[in-house]
């Protein structure tokens, strides 16, 4: 399925397809029970997979598909994921035990409708085509059978000043809502003044200058003009032209954040190397339920004062449930014949989805001694050249 974006009308949201072919068995044997399928798709999802009928059609009859007025979202249609399917049976069959056979296709027609609300009548418009492209025929429809025709504007009479006569008098749309009647003796009238409800509550008004509405216009928010410690969220509003004036609102989510520095001294992972070593001091809660990112800078110190190697690792750890959301992150590594200092931060980043809050993130380090002598293993705090911080912000609900 094709359409051109810019013969489209208004902003409609979906599409109404609806398609029929005519087939030809040419034989030379009978077609197995339904012997096709004439299907609709979007995508790799079936919408509509009609089998072709009748069933046994022999060599020389003749058969159709139908494909009944679907709707289906337009960006699908303008992404190119709606497509018309033909099947048709032509080898043998293990049930039937038929021989092979051969078909014409023809008269295929496609019916389109994209429609979006507005002042004017809504119809159908049926074009066919052929395989060359041409247009073969084109007909219009009110519900896909009532024959539909453009309705003439209504215009003053001008006969009307001389007793109205009749001849050929103007058309009259018949569409609800048109003020215009044409009375028995040929004129046309227009409504009398509204009579309005005295209620209060009544907005519309008889002013010297005709009758008043009064407008309302709404003022949305901003990006990023609601701030505040809380969750919040902005509002869009978009005036779009049209008869009667459309509004669009829409709402923005300024999403949960928070930040940590872990204000401790650094933990002693040496004396205790070779175990799981948590940082209570880093936990941050995650109120609610919804997508996370998470991350966090961890501090470390590291060193030999003769010569010696080993690693630190550090994991993120949802302490509510229990469950490791990082796989064991490299901290620091050293591998030294004499002595040997270092010290720095390493970034440990995760996206992490929970079904309800809330819940406690937790920092967890562990030092590994893989040989020689290591005189200092140190993390998870704050020194005088950095800290260990925790960050989250909510990207999803």
């Amino acid at each position: 399925m094709h359409i051109d974006p810019a013969s489209l009308r208004g902003k409609p949201t979906s599409v109404t397809i609806g398609a029929s072919v005519h087939v030809h068995n040419d034989g030379r044997n009978t077609a197995c029970q339904l012997y096709g399928r004439f299907a609709l798709w979007n995508g790799t999802t079936p919408i509509r997979t009609d089998l072709l009928g009748p069933p046994d059609l022999p060599a020389g009859g003749d058969g159709n598909g139908v494909i009944p007025p679907t709707t289906v979202p337009l960006a699908d249609v303008l992404a190119g994921k709606v497509v018309v399917e033909l099947n048709l049976e032509t080898g043998n069959d293990d049930t039937c035990h038929v021989g092979p056979k051969q078909w014409t296709v023809d008269s295929f027609v496609l019916t389109v409708q994209a429609s979006t609300p507005g002042c004017g009548r809504l119809f159908f418009r049926t074009t066919c085509r052929n395989c060359e492209g041409a247009v073969t025929c084109t007909t219009d429809t009110l519900d896909g059978s009532t024959p539909y025709a453009p309705v003439p504007p209504v215009v003053p009479v001008p006969s009307c000043q001389d007793g109205c006569a009749t001849a050929c008098p103007p058309c009259v749309s018949t569409d609800r809502g048109n003020a215009l009647t044409r009375g028995s003796d040929g004129c046309l009238y227009a409504p009398d003044t509204p009579a309005l409800d005295p209620s209060p509550c009544n907005a519309a008004r008889n002013t010297t200058g005709g009758l008043l509405v009064p407008r309302i216009d709404l003022t949305g928010i901003a990006p990023g003009g609601n701030i505040s410690i809380q969750r919040s969220v902005d509002i869009d509003v978009t005036g779009a032209p049209g008869c009667p004036e459309r509004w669009k609102v829409g709402a923005r989510l300024t999403p949960v954040s928070a930040f940590l520095n872990s204000e401790r001294q650094h933990a002693n992972l040496l004396a205790r190397a070779g175990n799981d070593v948590p940082i209570p001091e880093s936990d941050i809660v995650l109120p609610e339920a919804g997508v996370y990112h998470i991350d966090s800078d961890v501090r470390y110190a590291l060193g030999s004062a003769t010569g010696g190697s080993g690693y630190i690792v550090g994991w993120l750890r949802d302490e509510t449930t229990n469950t490791l959301l990082t796989s064991y992150t490299q901290i620091a590594a050293i591998n030294a014949e004499r002595q040997e200092q270092q010290g720095g931060t390493t970034h440990i980043m995760t996206e992490y989805t929970l079904a309800s809050g809330p819940r406690t993130v937790r920092l967890h380090l562990m030092f590994v001694l893989t040989g020689g002598k290591i005189t200092n293993a140190e993390a998870g705090g704050t020194d005088s050249n950095g800290a260990t911080r925790m960050r989250f912000l909510k990207v999803r609900d």
